[in-house]
Protein backbone atom coordinates (compact mmCIF):
# COMPACT_ATOMS: atom_id res chain seq x y z
CA UNK A 1 0.00 0.00 0.00
CA UNK A 2 1.21 3.08 -0.82
CA UNK A 3 -0.20 6.12 0.91
CA UNK A 4 1.16 9.32 2.09
CA UNK A 5 -0.63 11.53 5.07
CA UNK A 6 -1.39 14.97 4.86
CA UNK A 7 -1.02 17.66 7.57
CA UNK A 8 -3.25 19.98 6.97
CA UNK A 9 -1.13 22.92 8.74
CA UNK A 10 1.10 22.46 6.03
CA UNK A 11 1.37 22.52 1.76
CA UNK A 12 0.60 18.79 0.28
CA UNK A 13 3.35 17.44 -0.95
CA UNK A 14 3.85 13.88 -2.26
CA UNK A 15 6.98 11.80 -2.82
CA UNK A 16 8.88 11.72 -6.15
CA UNK A 17 8.17 7.35 -5.67
CA UNK A 18 4.18 8.25 -5.35
CA UNK A 19 4.66 10.81 -8.34
CA UNK A 20 6.07 7.81 -10.60
CA UNK A 21 3.04 5.55 -9.51
CA UNK A 22 0.11 7.47 -10.97
CA UNK A 23 1.68 9.55 -13.50
CA UNK A 24 1.38 6.58 -15.95
CA UNK A 25 -2.44 6.62 -15.00
CA UNK A 26 -3.10 10.10 -14.96
CA UNK A 27 -1.39 10.68 -18.73
CA UNK A 28 1.88 11.87 -17.29
CA UNK A 29 4.03 9.81 -18.71
CA UNK A 30 5.80 11.72 -21.40
CA UNK A 31 6.43 14.99 -19.51
CA UNK A 32 9.47 15.78 -17.06
CA UNK A 33 9.14 14.53 -13.77
CA UNK A 34 9.61 17.71 -12.10
CA UNK A 35 6.50 18.93 -13.90
CA UNK A 36 4.77 15.55 -13.46
CA UNK A 37 5.14 16.20 -9.73
CA UNK A 38 3.54 19.32 -9.44
CA UNK A 39 0.86 18.59 -11.32
CA UNK A 40 -0.10 15.42 -9.15
CA UNK A 41 0.27 17.93 -5.86
CA UNK A 42 -1.80 20.54 -7.32
CA UNK A 43 -4.22 17.88 -8.50
CA UNK A 44 -4.91 16.12 -5.29
CA UNK A 45 -4.33 19.68 -3.54
CA UNK A 46 -7.11 21.22 -5.85
CA UNK A 47 -9.39 17.73 -4.40
CA UNK A 48 -8.74 18.57 -0.84
CA UNK A 49 -9.26 22.25 -1.11
CA UNK A 50 -12.75 21.05 -2.38
CA UNK A 51 -13.83 18.41 0.06
CA UNK A 52 -12.58 20.72 3.54
CA UNK A 53 -14.97 23.08 3.53
CA UNK A 54 -17.40 21.06 3.27
CA UNK A 55 -16.40 19.18 5.92
CA UNK A 56 -16.92 19.20 10.55
CA UNK A 57 -15.91 17.66 13.34
CA UNK A 58 -18.54 16.28 15.88
CA UNK A 59 -18.17 16.45 19.48
CA UNK A 60 -20.17 14.74 22.18
CA UNK A 61 -20.22 12.25 25.16
CA UNK A 62 -17.77 9.69 25.80
CA UNK A 63 -17.79 6.31 27.90
CA UNK A 64 -14.51 5.20 29.45
CA UNK A 65 -12.28 4.00 26.99
CA UNK A 66 -14.85 4.95 24.44
CA UNK A 67 -13.86 8.40 22.78
CA UNK A 68 -16.42 11.51 22.29
CA UNK A 69 -15.55 12.70 18.73
CA UNK A 70 -16.08 11.71 15.29
CA UNK A 71 -15.89 13.55 11.77
CA UNK A 72 -18.53 14.57 9.46
CA UNK A 73 -19.58 16.54 6.46
CA UNK A 74 -22.98 18.94 5.24
CA UNK A 75 -25.19 17.03 2.99
CA UNK A 76 -27.43 20.51 2.24
CA UNK A 77 -27.42 24.01 2.61
CA UNK A 78 -29.84 24.04 5.47
CA UNK A 79 -27.55 22.29 7.86
CA UNK A 80 -27.79 18.42 7.52
CA UNK A 81 -25.16 16.49 8.15
CA UNK A 82 -24.13 13.27 8.28
CA UNK A 83 -21.28 11.11 10.48
CA UNK A 84 -21.54 8.00 12.55
CA UNK A 85 -23.35 6.37 14.99
CA UNK A 86 -21.72 6.18 18.82
CA UNK A 87 -22.71 6.67 22.08
CA UNK A 88 -20.86 10.33 21.78
CA UNK A 89 -24.13 11.21 20.09
CA UNK A 90 -26.04 10.16 23.62
CA UNK A 91 -25.26 13.09 25.74
CA UNK A 92 -26.68 16.05 26.73
CA UNK A 93 -25.26 17.98 23.80
CA UNK A 94 -23.41 17.30 20.47
CA UNK A 95 -21.53 20.15 19.05
CA UNK A 96 -20.27 20.42 15.26
CA UNK A 97 -17.33 23.00 14.31
CA UNK A 98 -17.87 23.75 10.91
CA UNK A 99 -14.14 24.70 8.40
CA UNK A 100 -14.23 27.87 9.55
CA UNK A 101 -13.91 27.15 13.77
CA UNK A 102 -17.88 28.56 14.42
CA UNK A 103 -19.61 26.10 16.66
CA UNK A 104 -22.90 24.97 16.27
CA UNK A 105 -25.14 23.00 18.83
CA UNK A 106 -26.74 20.03 17.01
CA UNK A 107 -29.87 17.96 17.14
CA UNK A 108 -30.25 14.28 16.35
CA UNK A 109 -32.53 13.38 13.29
CA UNK A 110 -32.14 10.35 12.55
CA UNK A 111 -29.59 7.06 13.32
CA UNK A 112 -29.54 3.31 11.31
CA UNK A 113 -27.43 0.73 13.27
CA UNK A 114 -27.17 -1.78 10.63
CA UNK A 115 -25.00 0.63 8.62
CA UNK A 116 -24.10 2.92 11.49
CA UNK A 117 -25.00 6.02 10.54
CA UNK A 118 -26.38 8.80 11.69
CA UNK A 119 -28.50 12.20 10.36
CA UNK A 120 -27.71 16.02 12.45
CA UNK A 121 -28.95 19.15 12.05
CA UNK A 122 -27.44 22.02 12.61
CA UNK A 123 -28.77 25.83 12.22
CA UNK A 124 -26.83 27.61 9.30
CA UNK A 125 -28.23 28.85 5.80
CA UNK A 126 -26.39 28.48 2.44
CA UNK A 127 -24.10 26.12 4.08
CA UNK A 128 -21.38 24.17 1.34
CA UNK A 129 -22.21 20.63 1.24
CA UNK A 130 -21.56 17.47 -0.50
CA UNK A 131 -24.31 16.18 -3.33
CA UNK A 132 -25.50 12.67 -2.93
CA UNK A 133 -25.86 10.69 -6.23
CA UNK A 134 -27.75 7.95 -6.92
CA UNK A 135 -25.14 6.23 -8.43
CA UNK A 136 -22.18 4.78 -6.82
CA UNK A 137 -18.33 6.58 -7.82
CA UNK A 138 -15.37 4.62 -7.71
CA UNK A 139 -14.52 0.98 -8.91
CA UNK A 140 -11.55 -1.27 -7.71
CA UNK A 141 -8.15 -0.03 -7.99
CA UNK A 142 -9.96 3.75 -8.58
CA UNK A 143 -7.06 6.22 -6.57
CA UNK A 144 -9.29 8.22 -3.40
CA UNK A 145 -8.47 10.46 -1.01
CA UNK A 146 -9.42 9.91 2.74
CA UNK A 147 -10.07 12.99 4.47
CA UNK A 148 -11.13 13.05 8.38
CA UNK A 149 -10.31 14.17 11.86
CA UNK A 150 -8.17 11.20 12.96
CA UNK A 151 -7.55 11.29 16.96
CA UNK A 152 -8.97 15.00 16.62
CA UNK A 153 -5.85 16.26 15.60
CA UNK A 154 -7.46 19.50 13.55
CA UNK A 155 -9.07 22.04 16.24
CA UNK A 156 -11.33 24.83 15.51
CA UNK A 157 -10.83 25.74 11.83
CA UNK A 158 -7.47 23.94 11.33
CA UNK A 159 -7.79 21.49 8.21
CA UNK A 160 -8.46 17.64 8.77
CA UNK A 161 -6.18 15.24 7.88
CA UNK A 162 -5.62 13.31 4.71
CA UNK A 163 -4.49 10.01 2.91
CA UNK A 164 -4.21 9.04 -0.27
CA UNK A 165 -5.27 5.30 -1.82
CA UNK A 166 -7.07 3.19 -3.86
CA UNK A 167 -10.63 1.27 -3.76
CA UNK A 168 -9.60 -2.37 -2.93
CA UNK A 169 -13.11 -3.56 -3.38
CA UNK A 170 -16.53 -3.49 -3.60
CA UNK A 171 -18.51 -5.84 -1.64
CA UNK A 172 -21.83 -6.28 0.57
CA UNK A 173 -20.54 -7.59 4.68
CA UNK A 174 -23.23 -8.34 7.58
CA UNK A 175 -20.91 -8.36 10.88
CA UNK A 176 -23.30 -9.66 13.64
CA UNK A 177 -22.51 -7.66 16.98
CA UNK A 178 -21.15 -9.15 19.57
CA UNK A 179 -18.64 -7.59 22.62
CA UNK A 180 -15.77 -6.87 20.28
CA UNK A 181 -17.83 -6.53 16.56
CA UNK A 182 -19.90 -3.60 15.37
CA UNK A 183 -22.27 -4.35 13.50
CA UNK A 184 -23.09 -3.49 9.93
CA UNK A 185 -25.19 -4.62 7.32
CA UNK A 186 -25.44 -3.98 3.43
CA UNK A 187 -22.78 -2.96 0.71
CA UNK A 188 -19.42 -0.97 1.04
CA UNK A 189 -16.45 -0.11 -0.19
CA UNK A 190 -12.94 -2.13 1.11
CA UNK A 191 -10.09 0.94 0.52
CA UNK A 192 -6.74 0.11 1.50
CA UNK A 193 -5.85 3.65 3.44
CA UNK A 194 -5.93 2.85 7.02
CA UNK A 195 -9.10 4.77 8.49
CA UNK A 196 -9.55 2.45 11.58
CA UNK A 197 -8.39 5.01 13.89
CA UNK A 198 -10.75 6.95 16.45
CA UNK A 199 -11.98 9.58 15.31
CA UNK A 200 -11.80 8.84 11.40
CA UNK A 201 -15.67 7.70 11.56
CA UNK A 202 -17.46 10.54 9.74
CA UNK A 203 -14.94 11.60 7.27
CA UNK A 204 -15.12 11.63 3.50
CA UNK A 205 -13.20 9.49 0.69
CA UNK A 206 -13.31 11.63 -2.41
CA UNK A 207 -11.83 11.09 -6.08
CA UNK A 208 -9.20 13.19 -7.45
CA UNK A 209 -11.73 15.26 -8.67
CA UNK A 210 -12.76 16.03 -4.93
CA UNK A 211 -16.19 13.62 -6.03
CA UNK A 212 -18.13 12.04 -2.88
CA UNK A 213 -17.48 8.34 -2.95
CA UNK A 214 -18.57 7.21 0.51
CA UNK A 215 -18.63 8.11 4.15
CA UNK A 216 -15.48 6.16 6.53
CA UNK A 217 -17.16 3.66 8.44
CA UNK A 218 -17.14 3.22 12.12
CA UNK A 219 -14.53 0.58 12.99
CA UNK A 220 -15.20 -2.76 12.67
CA UNK A 221 -13.05 -5.15 14.66
CA UNK A 222 -12.85 -9.01 13.58
CA UNK A 223 -13.12 -10.82 16.86
CA UNK A 224 -11.91 -14.01 14.87
CA UNK A 225 -8.46 -12.13 12.80
CA UNK A 226 -7.69 -9.43 15.95
CA UNK A 227 -7.83 -7.40 12.53
CA UNK A 228 -9.96 -4.28 11.43
CA UNK A 229 -11.49 -3.19 8.55
CA UNK A 230 -10.65 0.32 6.53
CA UNK A 231 -14.25 0.94 4.59
CA UNK A 232 -16.55 3.54 3.45
CA UNK A 233 -20.24 3.37 3.19
CA UNK A 234 -21.33 4.09 -0.53
CA UNK A 235 -22.79 6.88 -1.82
CA UNK A 236 -25.85 5.50 -2.61
CA UNK A 237 -26.51 4.32 0.55
CA UNK A 238 -25.98 7.53 2.00
CA UNK A 239 -28.66 9.20 0.10
CA UNK A 240 -31.52 6.81 0.97
CA UNK A 241 -30.85 7.21 4.44
CA UNK A 242 -30.80 10.98 4.51
CA UNK A 243 -34.01 11.00 1.77
CA UNK A 244 -35.19 8.18 5.12
CA UNK A 245 -35.85 5.65 2.00
CA UNK A 246 -35.96 1.37 2.94
CA UNK A 247 -32.77 0.06 1.73
CA UNK A 248 -33.69 -2.48 -1.27
CA UNK A 249 -33.22 -6.01 0.38
CA UNK A 250 -30.82 -8.67 -1.27
CA UNK A 251 -32.20 -11.37 -3.19
CA UNK A 252 -33.21 -14.24 -1.48
CA UNK A 253 -31.02 -17.39 -1.41
CA UNK A 254 -33.24 -19.26 -3.34
CA UNK A 255 -33.60 -16.85 -5.99
CA UNK A 256 -30.25 -17.20 -6.83
CA UNK A 257 -28.04 -19.82 -8.27
CA UNK A 258 -26.06 -22.21 -6.04
CA UNK A 259 -22.36 -21.23 -5.79
CA UNK A 260 -19.07 -23.13 -5.48
CA UNK A 261 -15.51 -22.28 -4.77
CA UNK A 262 -13.85 -25.37 -5.39
CA UNK A 263 -13.22 -26.39 -1.98
CA UNK A 264 -13.68 -29.72 -0.15
CA UNK A 265 -13.08 -29.73 3.42
CA UNK A 266 -12.35 -32.13 5.87
CA UNK A 267 -15.38 -34.37 6.66
CA UNK A 268 -13.96 -36.56 10.00
CA UNK A 269 -14.60 -34.78 11.94
CA UNK A 270 -18.43 -34.64 11.11
CA UNK A 271 -20.29 -31.28 10.53
CA UNK A 272 -19.61 -29.86 13.88
CA UNK A 273 -15.43 -30.21 13.64
CA UNK A 274 -13.44 -27.05 12.16
CA UNK A 275 -13.81 -26.36 8.44
CA UNK A 276 -10.30 -27.11 7.40
CA UNK A 277 -9.29 -27.37 3.50
CA UNK A 278 -9.26 -30.97 2.08
CA UNK A 279 -8.70 -30.45 -1.44
CA UNK A 280 -8.59 -27.55 -3.92
CA UNK A 281 -9.95 -28.25 -7.63
CA UNK A 282 -7.69 -26.85 -10.07
CA UNK A 283 -9.29 -23.53 -12.57
CA UNK A 284 -11.95 -23.26 -9.59
CA UNK A 285 -11.75 -19.53 -7.49
CA UNK A 286 -10.12 -21.46 -4.53
CA UNK A 287 -7.14 -22.53 -6.57
CA UNK A 288 -6.92 -19.14 -8.34
CA UNK A 289 -6.94 -17.65 -4.43
CA UNK A 290 -3.76 -19.63 -3.87
CA UNK A 291 -5.85 -21.51 -0.97
CA UNK A 292 -3.47 -24.86 0.11
CA UNK A 293 -5.38 -27.73 1.53
CA UNK A 294 -4.42 -27.53 5.58
CA UNK A 295 -5.88 -24.11 5.94
CA UNK A 296 -8.07 -23.38 8.29
CA UNK A 297 -11.40 -21.29 7.30
CA UNK A 298 -11.57 -18.40 9.17
CA UNK A 299 -14.31 -16.42 7.77
CA UNK A 300 -16.20 -15.29 4.06
CA UNK A 301 -17.56 -12.20 3.36
CA UNK A 302 -17.20 -10.98 7.30
CA UNK A 303 -19.33 -14.27 8.48
CA UNK A 304 -17.07 -16.13 11.10
CA UNK A 305 -16.73 -19.82 10.41
CA UNK A 306 -16.19 -21.88 13.29
CA UNK A 307 -17.36 -25.66 12.03
CA UNK A 308 -17.98 -27.40 8.41
CA UNK A 309 -21.40 -26.54 8.98
CA UNK A 310 -21.23 -23.16 9.54
CA UNK A 311 -18.87 -23.46 6.23
CA UNK A 312 -22.01 -24.81 4.46
CA UNK A 313 -24.42 -22.49 5.40
CA UNK A 314 -22.27 -19.40 3.94
CA UNK A 315 -21.66 -20.44 1.03
CA UNK A 316 -25.56 -20.71 0.54
CA UNK A 317 -25.29 -17.06 1.02
CA UNK A 318 -23.11 -16.13 -1.46
CA UNK A 319 -24.04 -14.57 -4.77
CA UNK A 320 -21.90 -16.03 -8.21
CA UNK A 321 -20.02 -13.40 -9.44
CA UNK A 322 -19.59 -11.09 -6.28
CA UNK A 323 -16.22 -10.83 -4.88
CA UNK A 324 -15.80 -11.99 -0.93
CA UNK A 325 -12.67 -11.35 1.32
CA UNK A 326 -11.97 -15.10 2.42
CA UNK A 327 -9.34 -15.23 5.62
CA UNK A 328 -7.98 -18.83 6.34
CA UNK A 329 -4.73 -19.67 9.14
CA UNK A 330 -2.44 -21.34 7.52
CA UNK A 331 0.31 -22.40 10.48
CA UNK A 332 0.62 -19.24 12.48
CA UNK A 333 -0.03 -16.99 9.71
CA UNK A 334 -3.49 -15.42 8.82
CA UNK A 335 -3.88 -14.79 5.06
CA UNK A 336 -7.32 -12.76 3.72
CA UNK A 337 -7.65 -13.17 -0.15
CA UNK A 338 -10.59 -12.02 -2.72
CA UNK A 339 -12.75 -14.98 -3.98
CA UNK A 340 -15.22 -14.76 -6.51
CA UNK A 341 -17.83 -17.73 -6.28
CA UNK A 342 -18.63 -19.37 -9.64
CA UNK A 343 -22.12 -21.05 -10.47
CA UNK A 344 -22.05 -24.78 -8.82
CA UNK A 345 -22.25 -27.50 -12.21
Amino acid sequence: MISQCINGRSRIFFSLLLTLCVWGILGFADRPAGQIQAQVNNLVSDAFDYANPRMVKVYGASAGRVEGYATGFLVSADGLVLTTQGVFLDGNQVRVLTSDGTEHRASVIRRDRERQLALLKINVLDATYFSLDDEDLGEKGDWIIAISNAFKVADKEEPLSATLGVISLRTTMEARLNRRDVAYKGKLILIDPITSNPGAAGGVIVTLQGKLVGMIGKIINSSDTNTRLNYAVPTSLLKRFVLNESVPKISKVEDLPEVELGIRVFAHGGRTGPAYIDRIRRGTPAYRARLKPDDLIISIGGEKIGSVKEYERALRNLVVGQEVIIVVKRGVELIRQPITPMEKK
